[in-house]
């Protein structure tokens, strides 16, 4: 009889319970978690796996793995302790230093990031959540306010139609001209970054998706008082955080999702 292979889902947020869910239904599979659920082995009784699957961000640090359901973050160094030789590694934005502490350990690490259908389908519930943000961080309806996206990725492809269709007048403000030539095709209204200065005065939303700064001092100066910016870009961002604060400018940093709100 062939003997079992073990996946090891740890760490992260709901989508990693979702993940472990899923992957119990492979045959062929068992499937432990650690930092997810109440009740799981400790570290020690752990069997050894084949496959280890990190969150999205695997490991921020370089060191260990955010377990917000668990009793704090996990050491990759004592996951890794558990992986059969030749063992995956999968994790989302998987750095040099989990590539290279998965090598020390024999195994091979893959960022699943890196594919492209799973960027765009994780695009959709980014946008969702940023909506979700901008329904509760302001005092008024979204329809018919006035909407700034920085950038047009997926995040941005995926958010713009979803504002639109829910009445707000949306602008995409993007540095390479085949970016706004896709969003014009669609209808969106699109203007070259050197433009956010002035489309910064009359916003309502302002939802950045660029790892840059672009949302600097001078740029936060010129939005309205009661302005709502949402930053969905991963680290460093693309907010100066520190100013926003000065200026009493309301900013919600959405690293992953759910987020953490700058005031």
């Amino acid at each position: 009889m062939e003997q079992k292979r073990s996946i090891l889902v740890a760490g992260g947020d709901l989508r990693q319970r979702y993940a472990a869910e899923n992957l119990r239904r492979l045959p062929g599979w068992t499937v432990e978690t650690q930092g997810l659920l109440p009740e799981e082995p400790q570290p020690e009784q752990l069997m050894p796996y084949d496959v280890l699957v990190l969150p999205m961000p695997a490991c921020p640090d370089g060191k260990t793995v955010p377990a917000p359901f668990g009793d704090g973050a996990l050491s990759l160094e004592m996951l890794l302790r558990h992986g059969k030789p030749d063992a995956l590694v999968l994790g989302g934005g998987c750095g040099a230093s989990v590539q290279k502490a998965a090598e020390a350990a024999g195994q091979t690490a893959a960022d699943y990031m890196q594919r492209e259908e799973l960027c765009l389908r994780n695009a959709i519930p980014t946008a969702e959540g940023a909506i979700q943000i901008a329904m509760e961080e302001t005092g008024t309806t979204l329809s018919g306010s006035r909407a700034v996206l920085v950038g047009y990725g997926r995040i941005s492809q995926a958010l713009a139609p979803r504002l639109r269709a829910m009445g707000v007048e949306v602008t995409v403000c993007a540095r390479r001209c085949v970016s706004r030539a896709q969003a014009e095709l669609l209808g969106i209204r699109a203007v070259p970054v050197t433009a956010l200065s002035q489309e910064a005065e009359t916003a309502d939303l302002v939802f950045n998706t660029v790892p840059a700064l672009l949302l600097h001092r001078e740029i936060l100066e010129k939005l309205p008082p009661d302005a709502l910016v949402i930053d969905l870009a991963s680290r460093p961002g693309g907010t100066d955080f520190e100013a926003a604060k000065g200026l009493g400018t309301q900013v919600v940093w959405a690293l992953s999702l759910p987020p953490e709100k700058r005031d």
